[in-house]
């Protein structure tokens, strides 16, 4: 369903619990990235693709909301958050996409690089709600498990609904890359290494 290729180890939940403090500042910069994305996209394509501005503008409220909650799960526990880490999976996702920049539209790459962060998010999720020994953590994991599926499915319908074929095509070319990068991520505290 989330195209992944290349599953996230069981055992990296080990690392990711090992450091709760660090996994959860991560998670909150990621949320706040994705909302920024997301607003970026309407800023740069709404006046070519105005059917982008309702959903990505609505994703991006619930990406901020998730930071809130996130947030305030940090606060409960008396810590504060990190400053925010250079995400090296991502970047390494959109220069993968830019390999064959000319044989796809700017947009469609960006909209499927989008979804492949939601589903690897989406697949970490789930294993941080399967095996966090957390309950209360775990639960809350699982209610954004939901989440990013949803948003992974909102990413690559918009891509298929405005580049048809193409973006089915060009959604396997770059599960492909991104297998090869998820292969090689960190074992760490964070939401994609």
């Amino acid at each position: 369903m989330l195209n992944l290729l290349e599953p996230t180890p069981p055992h990296w939940v080990e690392h990711a619990s090992a450091d709760l403090p660090r996994l959860l500042s991560d998670h909150a910069h990621c949320e706040l990235k994705a909302a920024q994305s997301a607003l970026s996209l309407v800023g740069r394509y709404a006046g070519e693709a105005p059917e982008l501005v309702e959903p990505l503008v609505a994703l991006a409220k619930e990406e901020t909301q998730h930071y809130q909650l996130v947030h305030q799960r940090i606060a409960a526990r008396g810590e504060r958050m990190a400053l925010p880490a250079s995400d090296k999976y991502v970047r390494s996702l959109q220069q993968a996409a830019r390999e064959d920049h000319r044989e796809a539209p700017a947009l469609l790459d960006r909209l499927l690089v989008c979804a492949f962060i939601e589903a690897r998010s989406c697949e970490r999720f789930k294993l941080l709600s399967e095996h966090l020994p957390d309950p209360d953590l775990a639960e809350f994991y699982a209610a954004l498990m939901v989440s990013e599926a949803r948003h992974y499915r909102l990413f690559s319908g918009l891509a298929e609904a405005r580049f048809g074929q193409a973006a089915r095509t060009r959604m396997q070319r770059l599960a492909e890359r991104e297998a090869a990068i998820a292969a090689h991520l960190p074992l760490g505290p964070t939401v994609h290494g």
